[in-house]
């Protein structure tokens, strides 16, 4: 009888185990929208060291398209760079900010390296949002109104449990 208790033990210390594996391995990109202080899921893309995330939109000022690239180091978010056709407010242009060049009728700001732990973006009138996490590509400025926060969180499965909250 007692190697059948030792067996239950074992047993269910496995399950837990795994339960705990899966909540809290494996990174995952969420996009979400918050709406009515209540997070709506739009996309979960499995992250692995290189996800590709774009964030394209029309600068509020300069009318002209923006595209911020980042990727996924396993964690967190990296900005990459910056492509814009015009310099203004809001935009790179410092030597600090990485390097620059011009290539195809953009400016581009190659190697910012920044890190993002998440990021939270607002829809605007006229801002054509779009962001694009891997291969899903989500047209924001289509979906909702503009002043909708928007947000691109790397994070476990253990995000996505809470947001069902």
């Amino acid at each position: 009888m007692h190697k059948g208790t030792d067996f239950l033990y074992v047993a269910c210390l496995i399950f837990v185990l795994s339960i705990f594996y899966i909540l809290f391995s494996g990174q995952k990109i969420y996009v979400t929208a918050e709406i009515d202080g209540r997070q709506i899921l739009l996309a979960d893309v499995r992250a692995k060291k290189g996800t590709p995330v774009t964030i394209q939109f029309t600068h509020s000022v300069q009318k002209t398209p923006v595209i911020e690239e980042l990727e996924s180091d396993g964690k967190n978010l990296v900005l990459l760079r910056t492509k814009y056709k015009s310099q203004g407010v809001g935009l790179p242009f410092m030597e600090s900010d990485g390097k620059f060049r011009e290539e195809d009728g953009y400016f581009i700001m190659d190697d910012m390296n920044r890190i993002f732990e998440e990021l939270s973006l607002r829809t605007g009138v006229g801002t054509n949002l779009i962001v694009t996490v891997g291969d899903r590509e989500i047209k924001l400025y289509k979906i909702f109104v503009p002043g909708t926060k928007i947000n691109i969180v790397p994070a476990s499965l253990a995000y996505k449990l809470k947001l069902w909250r």
